[in-house]
């Protein structure tokens, strides 16, 4: 069967038995002859067609094998004949779709007064039909009917075999559902990849060009068709639609976790939805293995030395004109520290400060000042970085298993139509 075109090819054996009153005899006279057989050409034979039968040219003729004829005028007309019969295709539930073709046959010429025309069983003959690999006839049932037209008031029966196939779907669930399947996973697993990494989008990007590709494959092999969208189509739509929504949270978590905007601390109503300052059971559970922020603590400066909030008082008071005792005087080295202890004394001693010495202590006055606010404001912006990582690795969890969850409903809900 032709999905694509709706069409079928059937190989049958036709089997037409009818009486003709013109062939009978008696076979005492002629020396017990009870069997005769003949070229069907040369007897009449019912024009029996294929109503729905598809050919280029009109209808095709029945081929000339030979008739089996009995004394009492039976004919046996038998022989092999390959069909193509026009089916109306319903591929809903495709790959585990079921189609009912009805082949219609009845004569072209005679009205049902000049020739009947009945079935002698009520089912066809399946059990020596070949086996096929994309299908399975199940049933192959004969009914007859009686139908009257506009242009004669006479009936014209005919008999319809309605054939009934189920399609076998390993093929096809191997190799359209498992990849699709396989593709969302991926998807999945781009939520487990460090943002650091810079594979993240690419795995998504890739999964989704692949299925769409995947989709591309399968819609060739189905019929086009604009009166229902197939199971197969809604859920490569959902896969669709899944890996798009994958995209969209990947670029959230990329914007929290490198964006600009991570130099001021998240908001405090963020912060409290996702748990960090008040933790609990659950979020501990929930966000288990996320990132979780340090404390921020600087080495001390080139120097090797820690500025002292005694020796920053110290200074800014020797600057003012204030006399104070320092007890430990800021320097670099012990040669410095000497010298500037010394001076310090002597100048304290003398209730009177050299001018040098003094733009100098007040450079290196301004510099710590401008150093500590530095070091101040690098360490605020440090902890709203790692604050904004943690944001970002909590949402990534949270996307996660919203993703898992809509991935594990599409799945149940679409196998569980076919």
């Amino acid at each position: 069967m032709d999905d694509r075109n709706h069409m079928l090819t059937a190989n049958l054996w036709m089997r037409l038995f009818w009486t003709d009153p013109f062939l009978t005899w008696d076979p005492s006279e002629y020396n017990g002859l009870d069997l005769l057989r003949i070229q069907g050409s040369k007897i009449w034979s019912p024009d029996i067609l294929l109503y729905n039968s598809v050919f280029d040219e009109g209808f095709v003729e029945n081929p000339d094998f030979k008739a089996t004829i009995r004394p009492d005028g039976s004919v046996a007309f038998l022989y092999p004949f390959t069909y193509k019969a026009a089916c109306r295709v319903n591929i809903v539930y495709f790959p585990e779709d079921i189609q009912v073709c009805p082949l219609k046959f009845g004569s072209w010429s005679y009205d049902g007064l000049k020739m009947d025309l009945v079935n002698r069983f009520p089912k066809g003959d399946i059990a020596n039909l070949g086996s096929m690999e994309e299908w399975k006839v199940t049933d192959l049932v004969a009914e007859r009917h009686v139908h009257y037209y506009n242009c004669c008031p006479e009936p014209f029966p005919d008999v319809t075999f309605t054939l009934v196939m189920k399609r076998r779907p390993l093929y096809y669930q191997y190799y359209i559902f498992v990849p699709a399947c396989v593709l969302m996973l991926i998807s999945l697993l781009g939520f487990l990849t460090p943002p650091e990494s810079g594979e993240r989008m690419t795995m998504v990007l890739t999964a989704l060009l692949a299925n769409t590709v995947n989709m591309e494959v399968v819609a060739g092999q189905l019929p086009k068709t604009s009166s229902y969208v197939p199971i197969i189509g809604k859920y490569f739509g959902a896969v669709l639609f899944v890996n798009a929504l994958a995209i969209a949270m990947n670029v959230v978590i990329l914007s929290l976790h490198f964006g600009s905007f991570r130099a001021q601390p998240p908001p405090a109503g963020l912060k409290t939805f996702l748990r960090l300052d008040a933790p609990s059971k659950w979020a501990d559970w929930f966000f288990w293995r996320c990132f979780r922020r340090r404390s921020i603590s600087f080495p001390p400066d080139a120097s090797g030395v820690t500025l002292n909030s005694c020796i920053w008082k110290n200074l800014e008071s020797a600057l003012s004109g204030r006399t104070s005792r320092m007890k430990r005087p800021y320097s670099t080295s012990a040669m410095e520290t000497t010298h500037l202890t010394k001076s310090y004394n002597n100048n304290n001693n003398n209730n009177s400060m050299d001018p040098v010495l003094l733009a100098k202590m007040d450079v290196i006055v301004n510099n710590l000042r401008a150093a500590r606010m530095s070091r101040e404001e690098k360490r605020k912006i440090d902890e709203a970085l790692y604050e904004w990582r943690e944001v970002a690795s909590r949402i990534d969890r949270i996307f996660f298993a919203i993703f898992t969850v809509i991935m594990v409903v599409v799945n149940v809900v679409v196998f569980g139509m076919i």
